[in-house]
């Protein structure tokens, strides 16, 4: 078992992140201390932990497919002959893979993060999944691999199985080996593990600035508003996990330009965000809805416009939401639950260029049934989205 000292001593990561923040060449729209600029990564699917039905007639006779909850929260492993760090965090949707140069004999570290639901005991990396916290210096081998996997289109998969009592991985289709669990020593001045955000809620200020950045965590997923007195001006909400002291926000959904991704770094008291704001801890409660429930098709009749609403919420989470056929309005888009927030990104909208609407809405969802539940949302466009759903309808 091989223990890690990285965070201690005389490698100042924080250093790292700083000196990176500004370099314009990275790939990605990333933010360590300010929010200036606007991104996305691809949507990940809900995280799997019950892939053992799953056989492959490669594997070793007895193998079965690893699930979440095999899962320690880092080791080590080989691809292309080069080793890196693996970290499995909160095994909520978000992996990180980090690559490290010690042959100067001061450690360059380089971070790719990944967004993978872990099917079948599978982490697979391409260009539309992964995003690059940090510039990668590709003259070293490690960051080469790291940043030939966020430019290729192909998968890289990383497939994990448990033999009897181990738990091996292989690269692509090659040669299964043992993963080998990596201990890191904990910054205990700092929140080093993503549960401890749950149900919390941090509102953050910077001295001098009148926004506030409020933080509300859901079970691995986050929503981040910038309030200034009593109104929201934007929003953003993803996926958040906690490697090596820092915390990282990815968006899935944002109004306006907003983030791809933000780092920070919180103290253990939660009382403030290292190098940027102080912070005031709340805990607050939600009900969880069950998607399963508000998957399908909902309707309702606006009598006062004579406007007929159908909204459907897909599988795999995309909806689409349509007024008297479409004529008056047509948004489709991605969809996701965190707790109970319904929240929408608008991919696609009827006369898009023409309409001052924003790119995602959110609202809690409250007296859900089988007839239908109520939504109340932060649409503001025109027509407005309605709030009380139903079931359609239909003709006989």
């Amino acid at each position: 078992m091989k223990k890690s000292f990285l965070l201690a001593g005389g490698f100042a990561l924080a250093l790292f992140f700083a000196a990176c923040g500004d370099d314009s060449s990275s790939g990605n729209n990333v933010d360590q201390e300010t929010d200036e600029s606007s991104s996305s990564v691809e949507d990940s699917t809900d995280v799997s932990s019950s892939s053992a039905e799953y056989k492959d007639p490669s594997w070793p006779e007895g193998a079965r497919a690893a699930t979440l909850d095999d899962l320690k929260k880092y080791y080590l492993v080989k691809i292309k002959g080069e080793t890196f760090h693996l970290g499995t965090g909160s095994k909520n949707g978000m992996f990180s893979l980090w690559g490290i140069d010690e042959s100067n004999g001061n450690p360059h570290l380089a971070l790719l993060l990944i967004m993978s639901d872990f099917k079948d005991g599978i982490i697979k990396m391409n260009s539309s999944n992964t995003m690059d916290p940090l510039v990668l210096d590709e003259k070293i081998a490690t960051n080469k691999i790291l940043k030939d996997i966020m430019k290729s289109s192909k998968d890289m998969e990383l497939s994990f199985i448990v033999n009897g009592d181990k738990l091996m991985y292989r690269v692509d289709k090659g040669d299964f080996a043992e993963a080998e669990v990596e201990q890191l020593k904990a910054d205990q001045s700092l929140v080093t593990d993503a549960a401890n955000f749950e149900k919390k809620r941090l509102a953050c200020t910077v001295a001098g600035n009148d926004t506030t950045q409020v933080y509300s965590f859901y079970k691995g997923r986050y929503i981040m508003e910038r309030v200034v007195g009593k109104d929201t001006v934007s929003w953003n909400a993803g996926y958040v996990d906690t490697y090596r002291g820092y915390t990282f926000f990815v968006s899935k959904f944002a109004t306006g330009a907003d983030l791809a991704m933000m780092t920070r770094q919180v103290t253990a008291s939660m009382d403030s965000i290292r190098g940027n704001s102080k912070c005031v801890k709340s805990d607050f409660k939600y009900s969880d809805v069950d998607v399963a429930s508000l998957k399908g098709d909902w309707a309702t009749l606006d009598k006062s416009t004579n406007t007929d609403w159908e909204f459907n919420l897909k599988a795999p989470m995309q909806y689409t939401l349509v007024a008297n056929a479409g004529m008056n309005e047509n948004k489709s888009g991605a969809w996701d639950v965190y707790g109970d927030v319904l929240l929408l990104k608008v991919e696609k909208m009827l006369k898009a260029d023409e309409r001052k609407c924003a790119s995602a809405i959110k609202g809690n969802v409250t007296g859900i049934s089988e007839k239908g539940f109520t939504y109340n949302h932060s649409d503001k466009c025109s027509p407005a989205m309605p709030k009380a759903w139903e079931v359609p309808v239909y003709e006989e």
